[in-house]
């Protein structure tokens, strides 16, 4: 009795990575090229890495927000704003992208203004030839 279930623990031992290996594969999905600007007339210092929304992301969409902030004297984003959004999908993005920002302690500025766009790049066109 102790032979079969020797066997059937080895047998259901070396079908278990196979098993897993689609669960794993679907837990981290490829990630996608993708591109974000910020235009603004106050130039960051240094920032916080900028984050496409997982969400759009993951449906290929793109947009823009216009925000508008404060600096403080230490430098930090303050009073921040979110105006007009192409989408919803990016307005809490647009926040944390401005909130992520350091800019050159000095004199508080009262009014900045950013546009921030996230967009996804055309698809390579790749082409074959006929011989």
């Amino acid at each position: 009795m102790k032979l079969i279930h020797a066997i059937l623990g080895v047998g259901a031992a070396s079908l278990l990575p196979t098993a897993l290996a689609p669960l794993a594969l679907a837990q981290e999905p490829a990630a996608k090229p993708f591109l974000i600007t910020v235009a603004s007339d106050a130039k960051p210092v240094s920032h916080a890495e900028y984050r496409y929304p997982s969400y759009a992301g993951a449906r290929d969409l793109e947009g823009a927000c216009e925000v508008s902030f404060a600096i403080s004297t230490a430098g930090k984003a303050d009073a921040i704003r979110v105006g007009a959004c192409t989408s919803e999908a990016f307005r809490r993005a647009a926040k944390s992208t401005v909130e992520g920002m350091t800019f050159a302690p000095s004199a508080a500025v009262t009014t900045a203004n950013a546009t921030i766009r996230w967009r996804m790049p055309d698809p390579q066109v790749r082409t074959a030839s006929l011989d």
